[in-house]
């Protein structure tokens, strides 16, 4: 595997992540339980350290599945979760308030079968909580050592430069690939200039790249067919393959690691040696 740090001073990690979105079941078809706990299990084993979920995940199904599957290499990867979804029966709404970060935090280690989380991100601004507030939360957690590194998702340039005024930031997540180009423009550029690590989410347009034809509207309940790219046909612009993919995203500059829903073990091992091709050289090796 091909590992890179985050940021200036954040974790080492596994440059293709194991993205928990379709382990918390919802929204995505064709997902067997027990072939996706097997997937992680795989993933682990084929060098994949860092392992991306969040409490909205399935309400709390994906959290629950890393940390009963990954409890006992728990000190050998690197749990990235998040921060800023509510919901209820019948409600979705954001918030970043102290007391429903605390919640949060507390529920994501009791589902995640830890002490620490070794990167607490913010999922989406909640566009209300002052910029500060969300920082001095964030750093209370850090000093008491329940997270180790403070990362963000989905912020835009000038709301990233608000919160690196706050606190020191590892990392940004954001939605980066082949149809979804423009954190080029200015958020990795902004990151290269503060040393923050980029991690981008859906290197395969949520499988609209992955080479393997789909229809999203033949599945009463996919997510993907919500996707801007779907809705505009733009995904219908390039054709790519997963290889494709990955060098376009992996190879740019400033970009430390890519999330991937991998819910098959033959797909962890199929991405785990594309990423091994175009990337493990000298200058990155196998750990």
């Amino acid at each position: 595997m091909v590992y890179r740090q985050l940021g200036k001073g954040g974790p080492v990690v596994s440059v293709l992540g194991y993205g928990g979105w379709a382990l918390g079941e919802e929204g995505w078809p064709d997902v067997e339980r027990g072939e996706a706990l097997r997937s992680l299990e795989v993933a682990f084993e084929c060098g994949v350290t860092l392992y991306d979920t969040a409490p909205f995940y399935g309400k709390g199904i994906s959290e629950k599945h890393i940390g009963e599957v990954l409890a006992s290499v728990r000190r050998e990867i690197v749990l990235a979760t998040k921060c800023g979804i509510q919901w209820d029966e019948r409600h979705v709404w954001l918030s970043l308030s102290r007391e429903d970060i605390l919640r949060e935090v507390e529920a994501s280690l009791r589902r995640l079968r830890t002490d620490y989380i070794d990167l607490y991100q913010v999922h989406w601004y909640d566009q209300k909580t002052s910029v500060w507030e969300v920082c001095e939360t964030l750093r209370e957690l850090q000093r008491q050592g329940v997270i180790r590194y403070i990362g963000v998702c989905n912020f835009s340039a000038s709301l990233l430069a608000k919160a690196v005024q706050w606190m020191e930031v590892v990392s940004l997540q954001a939605e980066y690939n082949l149809l979804h180009p423009e954190p080029e423009k200015e958020l990795l550029p902004f990151c290269q200039r503060y040393q923050i690590g980029f991690i981008a989410y859906s290197p395969l347009a949520q499988g609209f790249l992955a080479g393997r034809p789909f229809d999203p509207l033949s599945q009463q309940k996919d997510v993907r067919k919500h996707h801007p790219l779907f809705k505009t046909g733009k995904w219908r612009e390039v054709q790519s393959s997963v290889e494709e993919a990955f060098r376009f995203v992996l190879g740019q500059k400033g970009v430390s690691a890519c999330v991937v829903s991998m819910t098959k073990p033959h797909h962890v091992r199929q991405n785990v040696a594309i990423v091994e091709k175009l990337f493990l050289s000298r200058e990155e090796k196998s750990s």
